[in-house]
This record gives C-alpha cells, sequence and structure tokens, in this order.
C-alpha cells in the first residue's frame, strides 16, 4: 500500500484566538477522532498543523504540546499551538 499524506485542519477558531496566534501566543485547541479516523492522523509535537476561523481565514502553526486521551469511542487530541514563523 502506497504512503499519503492526509491533512486535517483545526477549524472554528474564534478572532480572538487568531489574534492571539498573530501576537506570538500560544493557545490551546481540540480534535475529537474515531479510533478508525485516528490511525490516519498521527501528529506528534513540532508537526505543523493548519488553523482556520468560521470565516475561512487560514494560519500554520506548530504543535508546542499534545495530550492524547483514548477511549474506545474516541480519541481526544488536546493541542497547544503556536503561530509557524513567516519565511
Amino acid at each position: 500500500m502506497a504512503h499519503f499524506h492526509l491533512r486535517f485542519i483545526i477549524n472554528e477558531l474564534t478572532e480572538e484566538e487568531i489574534e492571539a496566534l498573530k501576537n506570538d501566543d500560544a493557545i490551546i485547541s481540540k480534535m475529537i477522532l474515531t479510533p478508525d479516523d485516528y490511525q490516519f492522523f498521527h501528529y506528534r509535537k513540532g508537526d505543523s498543523i493548519e488553523v482556520q476561523t468560521a470565516h475561512g481565514y487560514r494560519l500554520w502553526c506548530c504543535i508546542e504540546d499534545l495530550e492524547i486521551v483514548a477511549s474506545h469511542e474516541r480519541i481526544i487530541l488536546i493541542f497547544t499551538l503556536r503561530q509557524l514563523p513567516a519565511h
């Protein structure tokens, strides 16, 4: 089976959270997945992930910290995010 890259966007961030990221502050966000979906999404500390507001504004972030809470029905990923520096 060939390897492929899936990209997931953390959405529904508030404008205040986006402003905090732009000001180089860290924010905390979460993602809830089924155990089957979790097989495709393996994030680690240091990975990049895209965030989005309800209005479609997007921003790339770095995962500074990650906590994983698992049960039989769902996997909760709790991210500490900071905006990636501009290249």
